[in-house]
């Protein structure tokens, strides 16, 4: 295997499987990308375009948060990186033609200019931002359209549907999207698919003060990308069965699955569950082959990573002593706990706080094991925090927005293996 190819760990909770009975099988893939050191050049040129909403309920510190952190993004950037930044209400604006990011200070010096009025013209100033990255498209680099917004697409085209589409279809072309939505008014159905379809990743700000850590966790992915376009073809053995892959990743028209990017230190985790016939003891079986594609940020053309997962059957008696690998339950409690979001979603979708909050309520139970076991993991402790917190929110019929936000983004976030906070 190449030294810069991703590497693939199949893990199951325990080394071997019983043998003598049918069962379904959870195994974790751990997909992990190359140190940055073993990729050529290390960090990939940036041509990025900040697309800024100043509509009217962005006056006030959403809007200085927003100038600060757009500051703080030119101050990471270096001079062979690209940066262009439009503003927009009903009207949009070019404040920043891309350009080298040479002189930091007049760049910097441009975003005061920035002031919050009228509607919200989002797709045509998206649209306008994906031009400027276009027009100076690099070959080897990441290209990508940053858009942030407090509020509703509410002039042009309005339609989320023909939104995603054609941040699907920019992504084609070369140029990935990325979304920040700020407080509670922005629209998650529209600005989360835009990014999945667009390869980018959508952010949810719940207040202003987080705009900077939120930019710093989007250049520091941008830096860490080390492969794109990522694919996962998964084909099981005669008599095995795939019954699921809990991330829910959409399907291609390759019957491929698309997977995120993947960044330099941060391993992407995919769960499937395999349905396997009775076998003998003492036996080894072929269960699964892997076909993972990519696009080295370095190279324009696809490569391939193919592995088979192989596993040995024991009895039942020599099963039970072998050591338990806890991640593999985590990943799966975690991974559920995410469909029970969406579930939750569906359920305050048609006003029923009650079942949203017995869903919520039912993954607290399911977690507690795992939450005991493992209470000294970061993201166990987060996610308990999360459900707590979200139990609260779903008591007060209220704060509906904040709850359906919540539950969407961290759903969002689980599926794709990434950190809650």
């Amino acid at each position: 295997m190449s030294q810069t190819a991703p590497r693939v760990e199949f893990i199951t909770e325990r080394a071997r499987l019983a043998a003598g009975r049918e069962q379904t099988v959870d195994v974790l893939l751990r997909i992990t990308a190359p140190e940055l050191e073993t990729v050529a050049g290390h960090r990939p040129r940036l041509n990025l375009s900040v697309v800024l909403d100043r509509s009217g309920s962005m006056d006030g510190v959403k809007m200085e948060r927003a100038r600060e952190a757009a500051r703080y993004c030119i101050d990471q950037l270096l001079p062979q990186d690209r940066l262009s930044v439009v503003i927009f209400d009903d009207e949009i604006e070019v404040l920043i033609p891309s350009q080298p990011v040479e002189n930091k200070t007049v760049l910097k010096e441009s975003l005061r200019r920035i002031r919050a009025r009228n509607s919200t013209a989002l797709h045509e100033a998206w649209v306008r931002g994906g031009m400027q990255v276009s027009e100076h498209l690099s070959q080897e680099g990441i290209n990508r359209v940053l858009l942030i917004t407090d509020g509703l697409a509410n002039v042009g085209i309005t339609n989320t549907d023909e939104i995603v589409s054609q941040a699907g279809g920019l992504f084609k072309r070369g140029v990935s999207t990325s979304t920040i939505g700020i407080g509670g008014d922005f629209n998650e159905d529209l600005l989360m698919p835009m990014a999945e379809a667009g390869g980018g990743n959508a952010w949810h700000v719940q207040e202003p003060e987080d705009m900077q850590r939120i930019f710093a966790v989007e250049l520091e992915g941008l830096i860490a990308q080390v492969a794109h376009t990522i694919t996962l073809g998964l084909v099981p053995a005669d008599g095995v069965r795939l019954v699921d892959v809990l991330n829910d990743f959409e399907l291609g028209e390759t019957g491929r699955y698309k997977l995120p990017n993947l960044q330099a230190g941060s391993p992407l985790e995919v769960v499937v569950q395999l349905k396997i016939p009775a076998q003998p003891s003492r036996t080894k079986l072929r269960l699964l082959d892997l076909r993972l594609g990519y696009t080295p940020q370095d190279a324009k053309a696809a490569e391939v990573v193919k592995q088979a997962f192989e596993v040995e059957f024991d009895e039942e008696s020599a099963i039970e002593h072998l050591p338990l690998r806890a991640e593999v339950g985590k990943a799966v409690q975690l991974l559920m706990n995410a469909r029970a979001r969406r579930e939750a979603m569906a359920h305050m979708d048609r006003g029923d706080f009650a079942s949203a909050r017995g869903v919520v309520a039912a993954s607290m139970s399911a977690s507690a094991p795992l939450f005991a076991r493992m209470r000294h993991d970061q993201d166990v402790s987060d996610e308990e925090t999360s459900l707590s917190e979200l139990s609260e929110l779903l008591e007060d019929p209220s704060r509906g927005k904040d709850s359906r936000k919540r539950l969407a983004y961290d759903s969002y976030l689980r599926r794709l293996s990434r950190k809650l906070r």
